[in-house]
């Protein structure tokens, strides 16, 4: 908000006399509130009566802006992929800038001091007849008799200090400060003004410089209507105390901190360029290579190269807010006519082994394309990758790998060129993990008996028969299961659920005996 800090003289104008007559009617009905313990008063609030007096005082020696540390809260809303809102609270406590509105308004009334509202690097929002500064926002209120309204509408006593009632508040003007880490003075404040009609406001800032971090941060300028109040003729006795305690309306303007971001201006980096491998006829030495940029708008996971790549996605991440792993956005926003390109003898593994490998860089910021001959020894392989750089040095991916070759056999050229491809990596993961701590499934102990009668036969007089011998059952094996049902031979499928995520699985078993006849 405009610094309200008195200067010097001021001189008189036509809307003194209107504005003077409007502070004078600002004035809290005065009432009596008596209590056993304690026994509260009121005074009235008369702005020319103020604690604050400029008789004998210099402008230097008035203080109206002042530093109080604040809880503050703030609500969040978070939106999920599925579209699912979440409203996050968020707690903290910060020293809060305040501009004693009651001070203020008595020292402008003396035409003996002036204030210099200057706000470097300010610009402030607002139709003209509506608004053209903060002060004049406030001359607005004052004379349209708001503040006498709002005080006469939310009075509040000492005693409503002491059941917990909440003082009026509204918000007045929006402030964005503009910072940069590069900059030791705030670059940049824009205020704007509360006004009724304002309920979603976009803001776009034209005046940054490519690649350099910004910081805004939002205040909202509160104005409140606290109470003020101080204890007077303390009677105290053995059990009990009776004092007074004269209160007043107290007229703060608070700078509270809402919202905080870091930005920087960065545009996406540009597509793979296309590539052309020509031979010449004839010439066993050397081919043309020609590089053309390419269209396009796509998302993919960036190939790092370099450690300048490393420092440009993280950049490019953190302006916009992505994941450390997020994939990044390619375009060809602008255009890219120079080309990097890499080179090496030895078969590649990965994109890595291209670091010291940068061959040559060619073309023009000013063009669309560009060519370049390649010199190399024949019967021999080298392994090519290119990369478009656009207006801003932004790299592209790197194109697919190209292995190219000249093959001399008895004075015959034969010029090869194919798309290389990484050796694959051997897999080493483990895809399964060991259950048997999870679940375990066994047949219950009556399923396990041997059954007797159907090992063995009965006879006719229903008496169990005798085996020749345990290595000789009748039938040549063993039956399990004394149970109704039994349990062998059959199909079961068991589902097991994840409790985390959900997911399920089937497992089907049969259940079945295996007899194994062992040697005497």
């Amino acid at each position: 908000m405009p610094d309200p800090t008195p200067t010097g003289s001021a001189p008189y104008t036509s809307q003194f006399d209107s504005f003077m007559e409007a502070v004078d009617n600002i004035v809290i009905p005065e009432e009596e509130q008596t209590y056993q313990i304690p026994v509260f008063k009121d005074v009235e609030f008369d702005p020319e009566n103020v604690s604050i007096s400029t008789e004998g005082t210099s402008a230097t020696e008035i203080v109206i802006r002042s530093e109080k540390e604040f809880a503050i809260s703030r609500e969040i809303v978070a939106e999920e992929d599925d579209g699912t809102k979440n409203i996050i609270n968020e707690q903290s406590r910060a020293n809060v800038e305040l501009v004693d509105l009651s001070a203020w308004l008595t020292t402008y009334l003396d035409t003996n001091l002036s204030y210099d509202n200057v706000v470097e690097n300010a610009t402030i929002f607002g139709a003209p007849e509506e608004c053209q500064s903060f002060l004049d926002a406030l001359r607005a209120i004052i004379l349209a008799g708001k503040i006498q309204t709002i005080m006469k509408d939310n009075p509040r006593t000492y005693q409503d200090v002491l059941d917990g009632k909440l003082s009026y508040n509204e918000t007045l003007v929006y402030e964005i400060e503009k910072t940069s880490p590069e900059d030791s003075q705030v670059i940049q404040r824009t205020f704007i003004p509360n006004l009724t009609k304002l309920e979603l406001l976009r803001y776009i800032d034209t005046q940054v410089k490519y690649n350099k971090e910004y910081t805004y941060e939002i205040f909202a300028h509160q104005f409140i209507v606290g109470t003020e109040y101080t204890y007077k003729q303390l009677h105290p006795d053995a059990h009990k105390a009776d004092f007074n305690v004269n209160y007043k309306a107290s007229l703060k303007i608070a700078r509270i901190p809402i919202f905080k971001q870091n930005a920087r201006l960065l545009d996406a980096a540009p597509l793979p360029p296309n590539v052309e491998l020509v031979p010449y006829k004839g010439v066993f030495n050397e081919f043309l290579i020609n590089l053309s940029g390419n269209s396009g708008d796509i998302e993919e996971m960036p190939v790092i190269i370099t450690d300048a790549d490393a420092d440009f996605y993280k950049k490019y991440r953190e302006a916009r807010g992505l994941d450390e792993d997020a994939p990044i956005r390619f375009a060809n926003d602008d255009a890219s006519g120079r080309f990097e390109i890499y080179r090496t003898d030895a078969a590649p593994k990965s994109y890595e082994d291209f670091r010291t490998s940068l061959y040559a860089i060619v073309g023009a910021v000013d063009v669309a394309s560009a060519s370049m001959k390649s010199k190399v020894q024949t019967n021999k392989k080298y392994y090519y990758t290119f990369r478009a750089i656009d207006q801003h040095d932004n790299r592209s991916n790197p194109s697919p790998v190209y292995q190219v070759e000249i093959v001399e056999n008895s004075g015959m050229m034969f010029f090869l060129s194919s798309v290389y491809q990484f050796p694959t990596i051997e897999d080493k993961t483990t895809t399964a993990r060991t259950f048997q701590r999870f679940l375990k499934i066994n047949p219950n102990m009556i399923q396990s008996l041997v059954n007797m009668e159907e090992t063995v036969g009965t006879q006719k007089d229903g008496s169990i028969a005798v085996a020749a011998s345990a290595y000789a059952p009748l039938d040549n094996e063993v039956i399990l299961g004394k149970a109704e049902q039994d349990v062998w031979e059959k199909n079961f499928k068991l589902r097991v659920t994840s409790k985390h995520t959900g997911r399920k699985f089937d497992i089907n078993l049969t259940c079945k005996t295996q007899y194994n006849k062992q040697d005497k």
